[in-house]
């Protein structure tokens, strides 16, 4: 594929440079390879591109969330591969190492948890189409008048938006509960860490009680967002 050619849409080509940066920032925080030979630094390059698109980044700031997620999830690993080369050699330094790579699990571990909140809030966003489409409108003036300020071409024009219809008293809807738990760990992420590994609600309890049905969500759902609160409780 050409990949000097330009791009029709604009939009397309700032798409391109969002990852084009991201993987441009990611190589030269990832640790050394395995040896010096364009061939390692190959497969250095292509494992770390592979596991930044399996955390599936959908937009820049989830592409930024990832890479950070996997340069220190990558470092961490280094530091126990020094630590165990020095365990004997210089106890002191071993321990070192050993902490540096706590730390940077800490970080990718906080990285990943913010990714799965981010993408959690655009995937209710884009459940809502009238919020979907203020988010996309949104976007679009903010990348208009910042390509503006470059001088360069602005993307395709968008739509703006009609107004939201005015509210009519309709029924109860029907909520998702699994949503509505996922929603419950964004706003309360320590009550739901605590509530899912009790399985249940604590004693003595010092907070509203959400609802029964709320509660069995969040214990038994299956949701990548869900399944971080396990990861958050267990540190």
């Amino acid at each position: 594929m050409n990949t000097t050619s330009q791009p029709s849409n604009p939009a397309l080509q700032l798409c391109r440079d969002t990852y084009y940066q991201v993987v441009h920032t990611l190589r030269g925080s990832l640790p050394p390879p395995v040896t010096d030979t364009p061939e390692d630094l190959a497969r250095r390059d292509n494992a770390a591109i592979a596991h930044v698109a399996s955390l599936l980044p959908a937009n820049a700031d989830e592409a930024h969330l990832a890479s950070q997620h996997v340069a220190a999830d990558a470092y961490a690993m280094d530091c126990l591969r020094v630590a165990r080369e020095y365990a004997t050699a210089d106890h002191a330094f071993f321990l070192k190492c050993n902490a540096w790579a706590v730390s940077m699990m800490r970080q990718a571990r906080s990285a990943r948890a913010l990714l799965l909140r981010v993408q959690a809030e655009r995937r209710a966003r884009e459940a809502d189409h009238a919020a979907a489409d203020r988010a996309a409108w949104t976007e679009h003036c903010a990348i208009e008048l910042m390509t503006a300020a470059l001088g360069t071409a602005p993307p395709a024009a968008v739509a703006e938006p009609p107004p939201p219809p005015p509210q009519q008293p309709t029924e109860e809807p029907v909520t998702d509960p699994i949503a509505e738990a996922e929603q419950y760990a964004i706003i309360y992420p320590q009550r739901a860490a605590r509530i899912r590994v009790l399985g249940g609600l604590p004693q003595p309890l010092d907070f509203g009680p959400p609802s029964p049905e709320l509660v069995r969500a969040i214990i038994t759902g299956d949701s990548p967002t869900l399944r971080a609160l396990d990861s958050q409780a267990a540190a």
